[in-house]
């Protein structure tokens, strides 16, 4: 795509900014709001490490810049300014730099106007105030930042640890029961405990949000364990403050970090999808990420670190296959499925059900999620023009839905391919059911008014609530639920409830899982609308799908 006339506009705009604006700041860019570009000032490329001065997908990429908590406020003005709600604004943000260090910056931005008076471009000056202060002052702990340094001097000098994130499964109901003050005290009796349990076996600091991070040269991997036991006790059964009995459920990841050509960023990733394994499917127990082989292909952390390295460089290594998705009642493929595959040495072609967890809970998910969404419709661009009425089906993650660009980012990679919203169809998947209920549902229904069609994972249907109440298009059944079909009466009559409930909601279902054409005579008794499985193929490369009879 040729760019040169976007590149020439924002050029001629940013330096008479800048020349304007007499100031001796190092840092400057102009966005052009129509086509989410923007010029950075070199040093600003230099310093915080962006892929080049021109930089496309803007709003991401700064918000990937920011802390979390100034990201959405960032977003809010954008879509001010472009509403003509806001034209000028003076903020404190803090932006992390190329070695990961917060920068406190004041930044003043102004909308610039075209000459029928909308809001096209918004202008920056950015002035760095210093390294953000490293010390929480809730519980007076070292922070993230200062917990990445630590580590990265561990590696320098050949030593090795053990690492322990704990994160709390109920906070939110006690700042809702007691107050935001209240919980602080919480969170720092939970610290000064942690802290004297330990004895000095290691050091102590403060994650995102209430998430508390020890890191200890001389304990083992068990050691940590019965270290993390001792705190939970405590937290269930023994936490007092300002003479109030409080229970506090906690979850904890453990991972042995004993490879210092490990990215830290990577290692925190691993504790953050163990800890987060910890709450979701250990009830607590504490699950210990170590380098155990898999399949005898690699090392888990030192996958969890490629993969990490790849997203950040552009996302090599990754690929979409397809997989078609056929009519029940004429066996003619009437779309694809776009799946994520990563392949490379020594550890081979990796499955995402390896890989996403982690990757999910990770700063960088946010560049893949965008890169699939981008990728799987210039691809589908393709599929079109062989056949213009398939459907383009893509899978959406939590954190893609709960990004404030999101709609933004996607209707602007529909626009870049002329791509219409009636063949794209975007698949919630089962962890939907985390998000806030209300929140969920403005988004299927925003979709759906931007011509885009919704599908329910068949997984959800482990909420019935959802089925219920989101006014989605599709119903995905589940392999799982399919291959137990054959032998279950029950769940036989669950798929004919569900088919009686999908004609009367005018929802259509479509069973996964295919395998073989018994499974396809079964499953064609039923009011079932499409398929999709290794009866007709499993997913393929994209070459290998245009050569399909679509």
């Amino acid at each position: 795509m040729d760019n040169s006339a976007v590149y020439y506009r924002i050029s001629k705009l940013y330096d008479s900014f800048v020349t304007s604006t007499g100031t001796k700041s190092r840092y400057f860019f102009m966005l052009d709001i129509d086509s989410d570009v923007a010029r950075w000032s070199a040093e600003a490329v230099k310093d915080f490490a962006l892929p080049g001065e021109y930089v496309h997908h803007q709003s991401q990429v700064f918000r990937e810049l920011l802390a979390p908590e100034d990201a959405d406020s960032f977003a809010a003005d954008i879509s001010a300014m472009t509403a003509r709600r806001l034209e000028k604004k003076d903020a404190i943000w803090r932006l992390h730099d190329r070695n990961g260090e917060y920068l406190s910056c004041s930044v003043k931005y102004f909308s610039v106007k075209d000459y029928a008076g909308t809001p096209a471009y918004i202008a920056a000056v950015i002035t760095s105030q210093g390294v953000e202060p490293h010390t929480d002052p809730t519980t007076s702990l070292p922070n993230q930042v200062r917990f990445l340094e630590y580590l990265r001097e561990l590696f320098v000098t050949g030593r090795h640890a053990v690492i322990m994130l704990i994160g709390t499964t109920n906070f939110a109901e006690i700042n809702t029961l007691y107050g935001y003050t209240f919980g602080n005290k919480v969170l720092a009796a939970l610290a000064n405990h942690l802290k004297e349990l330990s004895n000095g076996a290691g050091k102590l600091f403060r994650g995102e949000g209430t998430m508390l991070l020890f890191c200890s040269e001389i304990m083992t991997a068990s050691d940590m364990r019965r270290l993390y036991i001792g705190q939970r006790n405590y937290a269930l059964h023994m936490l007092t403050v300002d003479d109030t009995r409080i229970n506090v459920r906690l979850s904890a990841g453990i991972v042995v970090a004993d490879d210092p050509s490990i990215d830290v960023h990577a290692l925190l990733a691993c504790a953050k999808f163990a800890q987060t394994k910890s709450q979701n499917e250990a009830e607590g127990e504490p699950v210990i990420l170590q380098n155990d082989y898999l399949n005898d292909n690699g090392k888990t952390i030192e996958l969890v670190n490629r993969i990490h390295s790849d997203v950040k460089n552009g996302c090599r290594n990754f690929a979409l296959f397809y997989q078609p998705i056929l009519r029940a009642s004429d066996d003619k493929t009437i779309g694809s499925g776009a799946f994520l595959r990563w392949d490379c040495e020594p550890f081979g072609r990796i499955s995402p059900a390896e890989f996403l967890l982690w990757l999910e809970n990770d700063s960088s998910f946010s560049r893949l999620g965008n890169w699939i969404l981008k990728t799987a419709i210039s691809d589908g661009k393709k599929i079109l023009e062989k056949n213009p009425d398939l459907i383009i089906n893509i899978n959406l993650a939590n954190r893609q839905l709960e990004q404030p660009e999101f709609h933004q980012q996607l209707l602007s990679y529909l626009k870049e391919q002329n791509f219409p919203g009636k063949n794209l169809c975007l698949e919630l998947t089962d962890r939907c059911r985390f998000l806030n209920p209300d929140f969920l549902k403005r988004e299927v229904i925003y979709l759906r008014s931007c011509g885009i069609h919704v599908a329910l994972d068949g997984s959800c249907l482990l909420d019935l609530r959802l089925v219920r109440s989101l006014p989605v298009d599709i119903i995905k059944v589940g392999r799982d639920f399919v291959a137990h079909m054959k032998n279950s009466e029950k769940d036989k009559a669950l798929l004919r409830a569900l088919c009686a409930f999908a004609t009367e909601s005018k929802i259509m279902i479509c069973a996964e899982g295919i395998g073989d054409a018994d499974t396809l005579d079964m499953i064609k008794g039923y009011d079932i609308f499409a398929y999709q499985g290794f009866v007709a193929t499993g997913p393929i490369p994209f070459a290998d799908f245009m050569r399909f009879p679509i």
